[in-house]
This record gives structure tokens, sequence and C-alpha cells, in this order.
């Protein structure tokens, strides 16, 4: 399929406008297709462990193209935020038809809106992508995620210093309000010491905007669609961000890195994500999926992620380990077998 697969990606805000068209059983739609029938067809089709060769990976790196399916992404996604509020001012929906358009909604902001986020965001170097970074971020009401994500995560990865980073036993609700919550304070102490290290007034911290950005947007959307729609948009919103804190969970859970004797821990390696190689799941979240090789170079292009031989792989596809985050009677067992298979207790 070449470089052109990665604009299958755009089914899940078409679907997403497609159904807030739609009432009754078939508002469903999209939900019905991102939960269920993906993760059907990545049990279905052939795992691709695929990596480009040194050549090609040169080209890709150079391609605009993949920058330019990025930004249409982004202004999709506030095509589908506009339609989804318009939608939601009809009198005639049920509650069935608005639970399902706050879902659908959702979906799009955590799984497109806080994924093309996380991908832009980290080109710090590059102010228009940083630019549309915090754009759709806002989006998600969750501006503080880049600062948080750069520079603790990717740095405290598979310890206990990173909130998220799952343990073996976890409970994702509980995971999810510290990774959430503990993640937006900790921001705003990590911001506070960048700037004393660099000797800038501490009332410059980005936070401050950061934290405004999603207010404003709130404040928006009162202002022109109704106290009740604002309130529809932030139940979608948060629902988006237990999608970010679900990938969050499994992407790690249970792989700690070690403490070395002088108090330090060992380097991240491939050994510390868990990855999937269904590549339905590849091409929808921008190759997310290939998640140790991103942790080993957090700037690296999405479209030149690697599978690594040495990464434990997940034992179902993102979508699916998505859906049996929420369930840890469900998610636990099926870990734990996993985290046998690779020898970690």
């Amino acid at each position: 399929m070449g470089k052109i697969k990665y604009f299958a990606a755009f089914i899940i805000p078409v679907l997403a406008i497609v159904s807030f068209n739609l009432t009754g059983v078939f508002a469903y739609l999209g939900l019905f297709v991102l939960y269920i029938v993906v993760p059907v067809l990545e049990q279905l089709i052939p795992q691709d462990a695929y990596n480009l060769e040194e050549t090609e990976v040169e080209l890709a790196k150079e391609d605009i193209y993949f920058d330019i399916v990025l930004y249409l992404m982004v202004a999709l996604q506030v095509v589908a935020i506009f339609v989804f509020l318009q939608s939601l001012a009809d009198p005639a929906l049920t509650n069935s038809d608005t639970i399902a358009r706050i879902l659908t909604m959702g979906t799009v902001l955590g799984a497109v809106g806080i994924n093309v986020g996380h991908e832009l965001g980290h080109k710090t170097g590059n102010s228009l992508k940083q630019f549309f970074a915090q754009l759709v971020l806002a989006t998600s009401v969750q501006n503080h995620f880049i600062p948080y994500h750069n520079s603790g995560h990717h740095r405290d990865i598979g310890t206990p210093k990173d909130l998220s980073s799952a343990k073996k036993g976890d409970n994702f609700y509980l995971f999810a309000l510290k990774s959430q919550i503990g993640g937006y304070f900790k921001t705003w102490n990590l911001e506070a010491k960048r700037l004393k290290a660099q000797g800038k007034n501490p009332l410059h911290n980005p936070m401050i905007v950061y934290t405004l950005l999603p207010i404003v947007l709130l404040g928006l959307i009162y202002f022109s669609f109704g106290l009740q729609i604002a309130i529809y948009y932030l139940l979608a919103a948060i629902y988006g961000i237990s999608i970010l804190e679900a990938q969050n969970y499994f992407s790690h859970y249970g792989l700690r890195r070690q403490q070395l004797p002088n108090g330090r821990y060992e380097r991240v390696n491939a050994r510390h994500s868990w990855n999937s190689n269904h590549i339905v799941g590849r091409v929808l979240l921008f190759e997310l999926t290939r998640h140790s090789d991103h942790h080993h170079h957090g700037a690296k292009p999405y479209q030149v992620l690697e599978s690594k031989e040495e990464s434990p792989l997940l034992p179902y596809g993102y979508p699916a380990m998505l859906l049996l985050s929420y369930f840890p009677f469900l998610f636990k067992p099926i870990m734990a077998r996993q985290l046998a298979v690779y020898g970690v207790e």
C-alpha cells in the first residue's frame, strides 16, 4: 500500500461525522466499526513487522507528504467538532443519540486529537508543528500533555517517578486518575524547574496558557451553543482523555526498568514498551503501536518507526487492548500470562 495507507486513518473522523447525522441504532455506527469491526479485523489479518530499508527511511524522513496527512487530520478533527456541536442542537435527539455522539466525539478526541498532537508535539524545533499540536490538543483539553510527555514520561518511563507507567496489578481507573491529575501538577513543577534553569521569570510558565486554552474553548462553546452542549463536549473530552490513559496503561503495563547500584535506572530499551504489529492499528494510529522505537527515538517521525525483535508483543492489537483496559477482571489475567511469556514477574 505504500505511504497512501495512512489516509485510512481519516476513517475515524469521517465515521464520526457520518454518525453525527444519524439517529437510533445507526448513531452508533462509528463506535461499532472502531470498537468491534477493527479489533476483529486485526485478529484476522496477518501481522506486519516489515521495516523500511535504509534508503527508504532517508526518503521518507524528507517527504512532506507525511506531515500533510497530519495537518489534514487536524483540520478534519475541527470539522468533526463543529458537526458534533451542531448535531447536539437538534431538539429531537434521544438520550441514546446523545450518548452515542458523546462517545464517538470522545473517540475522535482521544484516538485522533491527542495522538496527532503527540506526534507533532515531539517536533519541538518546528514552530508550525508545535502550533498544530497545541491547537489539536486544546480541542482535547490536554495542552499540558506535551511538556509532561516529552520531559517527564520519556525520561522516567518504567520507574516509580513516571505517573504514566503502570505497574503489574495496577487498577486502570486509579492509574488514570493518578496519571492525569498527578501529571498535570507535575508538569507545573517541570516547567518551573526549566524556567529556573534558564534564568527566566517564573510567571512565564507556559502552563498558565496551557490551562487557559481549554477553558477558553469551553467558554466559546458555552456562548455559542449553551451550557448543556458545553457540558456534553467536556464529557466527550473526558472520555477522550480516558483513551489516552488506557494507552498509557497497557503500553507499559508491568514493564519496569531495573534500578542500578548507584541509584539510577538502566537506560530505556526496547523491552520497556509493549508493541503491536497489527497493520490496522498501526495505520489508524500513525504507528503509535511501534512504541518501543518511539521511546528509543522520541523525535523519530511516525513513518519510519521500526518493529524491534526484542520488544514484547501485546496479545491483541491496540483497539482491543483499549477495550480490555476498561475491564480489569479481563485485562489483568490476560496480561499476567503475557508477562510470563517474556519472563517478567
